[in-house]
């Protein structure tokens, strides 16, 4: 006569217990991964979007202005020309893609960042915006100075907390690069 094969409550119980021992300890650590992940792909998007405005600044023979808001609930940006060039016009973003730009602006491109992702877009700088020169392809600032004065560089922070940042740096000639601020942890380069 053979005995039945199976298993006992008490080896479910148990095998149920280390399991859920496992679920607790691995939990924050994906969390980590997984908001870590999203701050990568939020800048990556960032990146992409700056090279794309400089792109946009050529091709339309204009300068492309990219301009930054936030607030408790979102931050954003948005990519734009304006008629004439006009200086003093800003978008705003937190009206949302299709309604960033009045009748002055011509928007290209809104992108909005929700406090429930935890990730934060913001400029590094006090300065809010700036554009590409479609001749040159070099930055200046908006609307303080007419354009003729490029600006060095324009540095926009994406953040988890002040342990997880990733900086984005437009130079003087237009082009990005990312590093990582003093005390971020994240594995990018130092920034200089």
């Amino acid at each position: 006569m053979k005995t039945p094969r199976g298993f006992t409550l008490v080896e479910l119980m148990v095998v149920l217990s280390v399991l859920g021992v496992i679920v607790v300890l691995a939990a924050p650590s994906l969390r980590d991964f997984i908001l870590t992940q999203r701050l990568k792909s939020i800048n990556a998007q960032l990146v992409t979007d700056l090279q794309f405005a400089r792109s946009e600044a050529i091709a339309r023979r204009t300068w492309v202005r990219v301009a930054f808001r936030s607030n408790s609930s979102v931050t954003c940006y948005t990519l734009y020309t304006t008629v004439n060039n006009v200086n003093s016009v800003r978008c705003n973003c937190l009206l949302g893609a299709g309604a960033a730009c009045g009748t002055n602006a011509t928007e290209i491109k809104t992108v909005q960042v929700p406090a429930q992702l935890s990730v934060r877009v913001r400029p590094a700088q006090s300065d809010t915006a700036f554009a590409f020169d479609h001749i040159t392809n070099s930055i200046a600032r908006i609307p303080t100075d007419d354009f003729s004065q490029p600006v060095n560089r324009f540095m926009v922070d994406a953040s988890i907390d002040s342990s997880r940042v990733l900086r984005t740096i437009v130079n003087r000639a237009g082009r990005t690069s990312v590093c990582s601020p003093p005390g971020s942890t994240l594995s990018e380069p130092p920034c200089t």
